[in-house]
């Protein structure tokens, strides 16, 4: 009766000024939760489905998101440690908690894995106290980095997101608070492990196991209904007044998405393997939906992008022709709208080259640098450039002297070696002697007939 009449007057509280509820859910589902929306965790503002993402509501545990960013980014050394207070080890036990003895020795690192795992309100108010000094003082830290971010619709009051009249949020700014958290590769760490240990120490007399409360990833893979592979992790909420609550990502082929889902009447359970049923399974569904058809798969040979080009050896000075070379991860998922867009024109792809230092001794086939290729600020797919053909200066011709050899005289007959001696003047004369003769010759001949005539 209580529980019920929790969630009337906190719903009464969030009523929308406006009865009308905008909202655009996927074909065949049933959404849950009241308040809802799935962006691209890179560029939030490419929304896919909603309802009522910008209506105030109690986000309730995943605002320790906000806790566990701000944290990362204001502790360098994970390792440091911190002593547990008296007010984090006697907190109550209708909290959600890691569970900590007063005076232990706990790392920031452990606290954070407590924090994220099993939604640790003692872990939070650890954290606050270490970061900010102070809840109130770590309250308006948080509320400086909700404007920073752009999260017009957030107000933080405390860093477990336990429920208090006037701390708010919306699905929308969950989500740009989510995107900007999965760029820490820290964050991202902490929110896909799906089981950690806290080992004994002077005070903590036994090792205690956490396991992640999002079922996405803590699911037994064979049995569970809700257990998501495409799933990186998230964090997982819940308050009577506010309901159930999940925020979580998932991957697909380097897309990724963002599903919020807040304010839903949904199951609770002692066993974690069996609470948020609805929840669980709506995000499921969200997730493996969106990337699968809201995304188109971008390769090289589907843009039909081929690259070539002239490499110089850097010992001989030869120019060689180098090609790029793909392996089968080259793919990537854009947004519809940006993957249409590049089809369309292939010339907005951005091609990046980079070539080894030292070019020497290339072979047809060795690898010489590499090839990268972006578009829109996002990473498509890289590949190796190749020698296409050797490195190899071609020699010039070379001219080879040959032996010169002065041929032997013929034998000729001895008048042909007289008349080769024979001055010009000898033919001269003998052919002027031979023309008198000649006609000589003629005369005598012709007064032998005259002389015939007269007898």
């Amino acid at each position: 009766m209580f529980k019920a009449l929790s969630l009337l007057l906190a719903a009464v509280m969030f009523l929308p000024a406006s009865s009308t509820v905008i909202s655009n859910d996927p074909p065949d589902t049933e959404i849950t939760a009241p308040y809802y929306i799935v962006v691209d965790a890179d560029d939030p503002s490419i929304v896919y489905y909603e309802r009522d993402p910008d209506e105030h509501c109690i986000p309730a545990s995943t605002m320790k998101i906000m806790t566990c960013i701000l944290t990362l980014e204001h502790v360098e050394d994970l390792s440091e440690t911190t002593v547990v207070t008296k007010q984090a080890a006697n907190l109550k036990d209708s909290n959600s908690l890691m569970g900590m003895f007063y005076g232990e020795t706990l790392t920031i690192d452990q606290l954070l894995h407590g924090l994220m795992l099993v939604s640790g309100n003692d872990a939070a108010l650890m954290l606050a106290n270490y970061i900010a000094g102070s809840v109130a003082d770590y309250t308006d830290m948080a509320n400086a980095k909700a404007a920073e971010l752009g999260m017009t619709n957030t107000h933080f009051l405390n860093a477990s997101g336990a429920y208090r009249s006037g701390q708010y949020s919306t699905a929308r700014d969950m989500a740009t608070l989510m995107s900007y958290a999965l760029k820490n590769e820290r964050f991202r760490e902490l929110i896909s492990t799906v089981k950690y240990t806290i080992e004994p120490n002077d005070v903590r007399k036994r090792a205690d196991e956490l396991e992640n409360s999002n079922r996405l990833i803590s699911d037994d893979p064979e049995t569970s209904d809700v257990y998501c592979p495409l799933a990186i992790g998230g964090k997982t909420g819940s308050t009577v007044n506010g309901g159930k609550c999940l925020v979580a990502a998932g991957a697909l082929d380097g897309a990724r998405v963002i599903v919020v889902l807040i304010g839903a009447d949904d199951p609770n359970s002692y066993d974690m393997h069996r609470r948020m049923p609805h929840v669980f399974a709506n995000a499921k569904f969200l997730i493996e939906y969106t990337l699968e058809n809201d995304y188109t798969p971008i390769t090289p040979s589907a843009l039909g992008f081929t690259y070539t080009a002239e490499a110089k050896a850097s010992d001989t000075g030869v120019s060689f022709p180098i090609s790029a070379q793909f392996g089968d991860d080259a793919l990537t998922r854009l947004p519809n709208t940006l993957a249409d867009q590049l089809i369309a024109d292939p010339s907005l792809l951005e091609v990046n080259t980079a070539l080894n230092a030292e070019l020497t001794n290339v072979a047809a086939g060795d690898v010489v640098g590499s090839i990268s290729c972006a578009f829109a600020g996002r990473d498509l797919f890289a590949g190796d450039l190749v020698a296409a053909a050797d490195a190899t200066a071609t020699p010039a011709p070379t001219m080879v002297a040959l032996p010169v050899e002065t041929p032997a005289p013929e034998a000729t007959s001895t008048l042909d070696g007289i008349l080769t001696k024979a001055d010009a003047g000898v033919y001269l004369f003998a052919g002027l002697s031979a023309l008198l003769l000649i006609n000589l010759i003629v005369i005598t001949v012709i007064i032998v007939k005259r002389k015939a005539k007269g007898r």
